[in-house]
């Protein structure tokens, strides 16, 4: 790989390059980046519960795939 591809490769080169400050542009893509998918893409359902935690009962979304929970996450809809 020659000097100036290797430097071209760098994300910071070409987001200055490209004049991209804030980095939110295709300047800071990688090919890892873009087949990155969410993990909750494949779940099957959608449950909705309360954090067991402290007498707060924050709301939470569960993500359910084959039976199992495959993901949990707070819920701001959730209000008790």
């Amino acid at each position: 790989m020659g000097t100036r591809r290797w430097i071209g490769s760098w994300p910071v080169f070409r987001q200055a390059a490209e004049r991209d400050w804030l980095g939110l542009g295709a300047a800071v893509k990688s090919g890892r980046s873009e087949r990155l998918a969410p993990r909750i893409r494949d779940a099957d359902n959608v449950v909705g519960s309360v954090c067991p935690y402290c007498a707060v009962g924050c709301g939470q979304s569960v993500y359910v795939k084959d039976e199992k929970v495959i993901q949990i996450e707070g819920d701001p809809e959730i209000r008790r």
